[in-house]
């Protein structure tokens, strides 16, 4: 279970560096050269699927998040929801804590 204190950290930061690739969609494509990729556990599983296809295929580790993609919107302060995000800029020290 990934800590709401620690992930809202990562989140804050990513968002302010503008490396953040937001949205399945948006993550599937920003896959490559990301260091992690984060899913809800409301992302549709044809996407959620594909998303953790690219990414093995990639290497880059996937944190299953329990928030909805609605907790993850407003997490990052987005009026819609977000169902997954392809982080770009994080420590590997950032992703490696989520992933615990």
């Amino acid at each position: 279970m990934v800590d709401t204190a620690q992930l809202s950290k990562v989140l804050k930061d990513s968002m302010k560096a503008g490396k953040t690739a937001v949205g399945a969609r948006e993550s599937i494509a920003a896959v490559k050269g990301s260091k992690g990729v984060l899913i809800t556990r409301s992302i549709p599983h044809d996407l959620g699927e594909k998303l953790r296809e690219e990414a093995k295929k990639h290497g880059v580790p996937v944190v299953e998040l329990t928030q909805t993609s609605a907790e993850l919107a407003r997490l990052v302060g987005k009026p819609y929801n977000v169902s997954a995000m392809a982080l770009r800029n994080v420590s590997d020290t950032d992703v490696k804590q989520l992933m615990r």
